[in-house]
């Protein structure tokens, strides 16, 4: 140990439920994390150790003065400091002295492997800090909610740690820049590698593989169509062909609206495109061999067990309350996916949002079979704008799941930054609806983004070992989230224009 410790002081360490929480000695010395029972027995051994470069830090979501020390599968230790301030200067420590650990380690080797090292753990510091950032800024709002007994107090050290952080947070970030900079050049694509590859056939076009439905069961359980005045009549399957009729049908009025060659000027829209060299003849054994093996490589819009594109509309367009719930459910692992900490708001407003209907579907299912119905309860109530009310909870999980949508259409449309794809949904969607400060930290959240093959992996990951970082494996992802989106999109439209319709479209702005 050096004669001078980065950082010691007291810290409280849960012991055990007989001891609870017992003050403990730490000190923070190069790189390692030691606590003793006192200040006075640090001469007699340490009682325990952490090696920062391997351990991971958690602030806590609701206790201001607790961060947790985790070393995945082996340790876990729970630790509070006297006040939310001094939690702050030993995070700030713990993270600092991880990436540095890298970052020297780094340097002696010189590698490829081991920059990229680096710049996780300054990624890991960012995540730590904007979690941080994402708490003061909630004790902010929460000391400021009423005008006339504003808690100055609270308000002042709030505000006084949130400027730090943002510093902190800033120097981070610039660090990283720095880091990328200087170990990532673009690099040319190795051509003789692909040149050694066959030719891949040209695909007929084909409609998206759906894991769920076949025709046979579509036809068997879709609704018979029925002319009802008011309210759109359906006569689709399911939500994948509601959404495939409306791309057609816009991309046809794109045709029909867009400058023509003089030279196909007479022939009618709807026949088919003359056929070319690759397209002529029926599809070769290696096209259908393909097709077999792309259908088994599932994604995580596949492997989930409730989908948007499983929900069935009732024969008047409403949309049924269980399945649409059980699919916002078993999406919300995206959002760790995508962003991780970063998105942590937006997937705890639509988990919040989730828990809500739910437990008002729980209360009546016969009477709220759809989301229409909950909605024409409260309107009937006049209870549409009391707090909490069901009818906010439906606007403000639509405009969540809005922004995921977008978020999904960036990615199949070719965004291969996660930070620029995120901030375009957002900019499309959520934005609008928050206020300054919210919008700052959204803006902080959004460069803490994961890379996207980080996202990649982690959405590919049903689809194993065997078809991992294979062609397959990105061709199904796209191929399932521009599905997913669609069948997502539908619905969305659908309460989006009830809500213009009845005039509950809130654009009251939050932060």
């Amino acid at each position: 140990m050096s004669d001078r410790p980065q950082m010691e002081g007291v810290l409280w360490k849960w012991t055990n439920y007989l001891s609870g929480w017992q003050p403990r000695w730490f000190v923070l010395d190069n790189g390692v994390l030691a606590y003793y029972k006192s200040q006075e027995e640090v001469h007699q051994g340490s009682k325990g150790a952490l090696k920062m470069s391997v351990c991971e830090i958690a602030v806590h979501p609701t206790d201001q003065t607790r961060f947790d020390l985790i070393i995945p599968h082996e340790q876990h230790f729970y630790v509070k400091a006297a006040t939310p301030a001094e939690r702050q200067t030993w995070v700030v420590a713990l993270g600092t002295a991880k990436a540095c650990l890298a970052d020297s380690r780094n340097r002696k080797e010189q590698g490829l492997e081991e920059s990229k090292e680096t710049l996780k753990g300054k990624m890991s510091e960012l995540r730590l800090y904007c979690d941080l950032l994402l708490q003061q800024v909630s004790n902010i709002k929460t000391a400021a909610t009423d005008p006339e007994q504003v808690d100055q107090e609270m308000l002042h050290e709030s505000s006084s740690l949130l400027s730090a952080t943002c510093d902190t947070f800033i120097r981070t970030m610039t660090e990283c820049m720095k880091l990328a900079d200087n170990s990532f050049t673009p690099q040319i694509p190795n051509t003789s590698m692909n040149s050694a590859l066959p030719p891949t056939p040209t695909r007929h076009a084909k409609r998206p593989y759906n894991r769920t439905s076949s025709a046979t069961e579509n036809s068997r359980h879709s609704p018979t169509p029925v002319s009802i005045p008011k309210g759109p009549t359906t006569t689709y399957k399911n939500l994948e062909d509601f959404a495939a009729t409306r791309r057609t049908t816009e991309n046809e009025r794109l045709s029909a609206s867009a400058p023509t060659s003089p030279m196909v000027t007479d022939v009618p829209s709807n026949l088919p495109r003359p056929p070319t060299l690759e397209t002529t003849g029926p599809p070769s054994d290696v096209e259908k061999d393909d097709d077999e093996e792309e259908r088994k490589v599932k994604t995580f819009f596949t492997a989930v067990d409730h989908s948007f594109t499983d929900v069935r509309l009732t024969v008047s367009g409403d949309i049924p309350t269980a399945p649409f719930l059980d699919a916002c459910n078993d999406m919300l692992p995206f959002f760790d996916h995508v962003g991780g900490p970063a998105m942590a708001p937006v997937k705890m407003d639509v988990q919040g949002n989730i828990r809500k209907l739910t437990q008002k579907y729980s209360t009546n299912p016969a009477a709220y079979s759809t989301l229409q119905d909950i909605i024409k309860q409260e309107m009937a109530t006049n209870t549409t704008q009391v707090k909490n009310s069901a009818t906010d909870a439906i606007m403000w999980l639509k405009r969540g799941l809005q922004f995921a949508r977008e978020l999904f259409m960036e990615i199949v449309q070719g965004e291969r930054d996660c930070t620029v794809a995120v901030g375009n949904a957002y900019e499309k969607t959520l934005k609008k609806y928050h206020g300054f400060v919210v919008r700052g930290v959204v803006a902080l959240a959004i460069k803490a983004v994961p890379s996207y093959e980080d996202f990649r992996t982690k959405v590919t990951s049903p689809a194993g070992e065997e078809y991992r970082d294979t062609p397959l494996v990105e061709k199904a992802l796209m191929q399932d989230a521009e599905t997913y989106a669609d069948a997502l999109g539908v619905l969305t439209t659908i309460l989006h224009e009830f809500y213009v319709t009845h005039n509950l479209d809130s654009q009251e702005v939050v932060g």
